[in-house]
């Protein structure tokens, strides 16, 4: 079976321009770009200009690396609704970037829950205020998919908003890692929650510290179970990408990028191809 896609994911490179993603990533064997999107511009604003969006598409589509997702930041676990009026805005303007750049995903999160609040109401919440975007984007040939993040890592959660939400235009960002840590539930028993709604997935690793604190490692490198995950989605014809989310950008501990990243696109196919 070929090798899953691989793509590079600009959180693990804030210093770094997109002229210099663009080219590394080619060089280090990446097929695609999952670029941040955030107020804070790195390295994308969700209010740029067409112009300026159509620029960073061309970019990366010459450079043989197009932009496959944008990582925006949207959340909508609020009991005001002004604030998920104003998240669902934010993503309608992805919504836009995103047809414009060509990449057929956004990511998206749900949040944490609010403090006193209803985990059911909740879910009903989130998927009601992603049913029209995900609708809207599924009319321009995108799809919203929304992280196992915070307190919305259990299968049988995600699951719920997934059957609630009944749009094709959303799926899920499996951050696999996040999951695992999350104690939730064993990933073998989430992943087929999961499986039916996977988009693409978040693959990192890490081990536990003695004060409790999650340390980012190399791919292979940490507590993970990386072979029987990738052996199980191999044998499930897993036909999504693997994005390397290195966190470098929340953890300057990590190693360089111009370390980390030449790794993640031999590990993942020499493990797949061993599995």
């Amino acid at each position: 079976m070929t090798p899953p896609p691989v793509w590079l994911n600009t959180l693990g490179c804030p210093e770094w321009s997109l002229e210099t993603i663009a080219h590394h990533a080619k060089v280090f064997g990446y097929n695609g770009i999952e670029l941040r999107a955030n107020e804070d511009g790195n390295h994308f604003h969700p209010g740029a200009s067409p112009e300026e969006t159509e620029r960073v598409g061309r970019l990366f589509r010459n450079a043989g690396v197009p932009v496959t997702s944008l990582m925006g930041y949207t959340k909508f676990a609020f009991t005001d609704r002004s604030e998920i009026a104003a998240n669902q805005a934010v993503l309608r303007q992805l919504i836009q970037q995103a047809r414009i750049l060509g990449a057929p995903f956004i990511r998206s999160f749900a949040g944490q829950l609010p403090k006193g609040s209803d985990r059911a109401a909740m879910i009903r919440t989130v998927a009601d205020a992603l049913h029209p975007l995900a609708e809207e984007a599924l009319a321009s040939g995108i799809r919203i998919g929304l992280e196992t993040h915070d307190d919305w890592c259990s299968g049988e959660v995600i699951k719920a908003v997934m059957d609630r939400a009944n749009s094709r235009g959303l799926g899920v960002v499996y951050d696999i890692l996040n999951a695992w840590d999350s104690g939730a539930e064993p990933w073998d028993v989430a992943y087929p929650l999961l499986k039916p709604h996977i988009l693409y997935c978040h693959l990192k690793d890490g081990y536990r510290l003695a004060d409790g604190k999650l340390r980012y490692v190399l791919l292979g490198a940490g507590d993970l179970p990386l072979r029987a995950i990738l052996a199980r989605f191999k044998a499930d014809g897993f036909e999504g990408a693997f994005s390397f989310e290195w966190e470098k950008k929340w953890h300057a501990e990590l190693e360089a990028p111009e370390r980390a990243m030449p790794h993640f696109p031999h590990k993942v196919r020499a493990t797949w191809a061993s599995v």
